[in-house]
């Protein structure tokens, strides 16, 4: 290469750079990054709030996230989450997604607040396969502009509810489910990488990678298997179809030990989650929102999670990559397309499979398939840009780069403009015509005026006791922000996510109808305040008429919310029919001292085998009452009861295997010898035959 051609070459990885770093700011600037605080008006004067995204799941996972700092800040790691609805254990809703956020806290010395760390988490989800897409481009030599093009229409096309865009992850906050697929995505670069020329710590990235996807949502499980055997199947046939190779068999089996190798080691660091689901997966009943009728439903999904010119475009990146016989990571990444496509295919159409993973909603799978076929879709213009510019006289050698540039600008432009009218309601199914339009934020009265009911329930609630929360004035699920501003456990009428079907609710709930009460003001009601243990009512909306006329209620404050006392409540634990004098209720124990002796002892909190129970000092067998509540039946009156949820021995087993993965990513990127470079040497002599690193022929 010339020096003037190296020059050029240089100063459009610069431009690149600068376009990339343009694009992310625009995209963070559009989320909210740099706003992370909004003013509102009240009766005292001007207040700031903090302020991220409210509509729809975000409240939800804010709350978690907050949980797992407080949990850590008091030296205990989260495994059960009880102040949702009765609890549940961490494994059937991972807590990958809201590490993130409590690592971003951290690194600002926790000068940020639980949603500031969530705008910045949301973003970096939204942005990072940009990287995924400029590490596949870089392996394979394509200039910068095939990343930045990919990365320009991914968040430009917001996508449908789910398909891993800005509608799913942004607009409704499916916050796990988005993470989980991207962290797969940033795996797969990695991994061929390593598999191809066996650099180890990229063999330990790409293992992090997908154990941080694992953690983030199980399902991710599926995508990571379909890209092993893209990324596997790459290297192997690559081998096999160069004669100067002088080992293909052995090269091959070598790639397949390399993944065996990092697949080990990924789940060796997953262990504990992975174990515990499959000892516990049964008590996990899941209620399936969606799924695909028939074969012609999957392929409309498919192409309205893109667009239909952009699927077009990725079916031609796709033939592209097959036929490109040198470029191992695009052949990687159109294999792994392909077999993530059949497996969706087989968890919807085929009983038998779908009878492997019955919680498995295959809409869900969508986000990964998106970002392949983006990708492919950039793969294809930018191939396309390059043929029209050789064949154009007296074209500069830059002209591909720079329309490629240009025109990754131009989408993000178009297709993230302001539009006139009410923002997209997320109840619609209509996909919007632009990306990045306004969402719901927390910084609103509404949110203010919930903080104050919250913590003013909190305050007069009977020590012990619950608080219930009804009714939504901000977005869907504005209730599920409550945990920010109590410890108390907390009950709702429209909760989200929910894990067995046993609650006891109101007389209109229905488990498999969805996880609300469609009659709340039956909450109002002195059977389910006393089932629940209910000190504290907080209200809105259509359940507020019958709080204020309840006999059962002492007003506290008015407002958009109301908040209520409870009369003569019952506590969170009761000996027979006596209240606890002394209660702390903590995530992973509970510990109370009766008014008078008394058996049984009720717990309102949700039984899980790993919950144990003393009485008086002396082990209790644990008892599954038919709401779901924990109990125990001592041999005499108690006056004191401890409810552990205990780490059991397989547990311990399990975070040994965690720890045997951690020396195996330590043993991976310890320096013992130069690598093995047998990829690189490869990539030297195709280079020398002529087949060369850059360009797009």
């Amino acid at each position: 290469m010339s020096s003037e051609a190296s020059g050029a070459s240089r100063i459009w990885r610069w431009l690149s750079l600068l376009a990339f770093a343009a694009l992310a700011l625009y995209v963070a600037a559009r989320l909210g990054v740099f706003a992370l605080t909004g003013e509102i008006a009240t009766q005292s004067g001007d207040i700031r709030l903090p302020n991220t995204f409210a509509s729809v799941d975000h409240p939800f996972h804010v709350a978690r996230a907050e949980t797992l700092w407080r949990e850590l800040a008091s030296g205990r790691v989260l495994r059960w989450v009880g102040q949702h609805q009765g609890g549940y254990p961490v494994e059937f809703y991972p807590l990958g997604a809201a590490w993130l956020e409590v690592l971003i806290r951290a690194v600002s010395l926790g000068n940020l607040s639980a949603q500031g760390a969530h705008t910045l988490a949301v973003a970096a989800v939204f942005l990072l396969p940009g990287a995924a897409f400029a590490a596949l481009a870089k392996l394979d030599g394509w200039p910068a502009g095939v990343g930045l093009l990919a990365l320009s229409l991914h968040v430009s096309l917001p996508g449908g509810w789910y398909h891993g865009g800005y509608t799913e992850l942004v607009q409704w906050g499916l916050v796990t489910n988005v993470t989980g697929s991207v962290a797969a995505l940033l795996a797969l670069p990695a991994l061929v990488g390593f598999l191809r020329a066996g650099e180890k710590w990229l063999g330990a990235l790409a293992a992090i990678f997908a154990a941080w996807a694992v953690y983030a949502n199980p399902r991710s499980i599926v995508g990571l298997a379909a890209l092993a055997l893209g990324a596997w199947a790459a290297v192997a046939t690559m081998r096999f179809a160069d004669a100067a190779a002088d080992d293909s068999r052995g090269s091959s089996l070598t790639a397949l030990w390399r993944l065996t190798l990092v697949t080990s080691i990924s789940m060796l660091l997953a262990a504990p989650l992975l174990a515990a689901l499959i000892r516990f997966g049964g008590f996990y009943q899941f209620v399936r929102y969606s799924g695909y009728e028939d074969w012609a439903d999957f392929a409309t999904a498919s192409v309205s999670a893109v667009s239909w010119p952009v699927f077009a475009l990725g079916l031609v990146g796709l033939a592209f990559g097959f036929s490109s016989r040198h470029r191992v990571a695009t052949r990687a990444a159109a294999a792994s397309l392909i077999a993530y496509a059949i497996f969706t295919a087989a968890i919807a159409f085929a009983p038998w499979v779908s009878l492997l993973a019955p919680q498995l909603e295959p809409t869900r799978l969508m986000p990964l398939q998106r970002y392949l076929v983006v990708y492919f879709a950039a793969v294809a213009i930018c191939a396309a840009l390059e043929r029209l510019s050789s064949l154009v006289p007296l074209a500069p050698t830059w002209a591909a780069r720079a329309g490629a540039v240009a025109l990754a600008l131009a989408v993000l432009v178009i297709q993230t403009r302001p539009l006139p009218g009410p923002a997209p309601d997320p109840a619609s199914t209509v996909i919007p015509p632009v990306s990045l339009y306004p969402v719901d934020m927390s910084a609103q009265p509404q949110q203010f005026d919930l903080e104050l009911a919250v913590r003013a329930a909190d305050e007069a609630a009977a020590p012990g006791t619950a608080i219930l929360v009804l009714g939504s004035a901000l977005s869907w699920h504005q209730q599920l922000w409550a945990p920010m501003w109590t410890a108390r456990p907390l009950f709702y009428d429209n909760w989200l996510w929910y894990w067995q079907p046993d609650h006891a609710g109101t007389p209109g709930y229905r488990f498999g109808a969805g996880h609300h009460y469609p009659d709340p003001e039956a909450t109002i009601d002195r059977a389910y305040l006393e089932r629940h243990g209910i000190g504290g009512v907080v209200v809105t909306g259509a359940a507020r008429e019958a709080a204020a006329r309840s006999p059962l209620l002492e007003p506290l404050a008015a407002g958009l919310y109301d908040a209520y006392k409870v009369l003569d409540p019952v506590t969170t634990v009761t000996f027979a029919d006596a209240n606890a004098a002394l209660l702390a209720v903590r995530n992973q124990s509970i510990d109370a001292v009766a008014e008078s002796p008394g058996a049984p002892v009720v717990a309102r909190v949700n039984w899980h085998p790993r919950w144990t129970v003393r009485a008086d000092e002396q082990p209790v067998p644990p008892i599954r009452l038919g709401s779901g509540y924990l109990a125990a039946r001592p041999q005499r009156a108690a006056r004191t009861a401890e409810f552990r949820y205990a780490v059991e021995p397989l547990d311990w087993a399990a975070r040994g295997l965690a720890l045997v993965g951690v020396v195996g990513l330590v043993w991976m990127v310890w320096p013992r010898q130069r690598p093995d470079r047998s990829g690189a040497r490869w990539y030297a002599r195709r280079s020398d035959r002529g087949g060369g690193s850059t360009g797009y022929a």
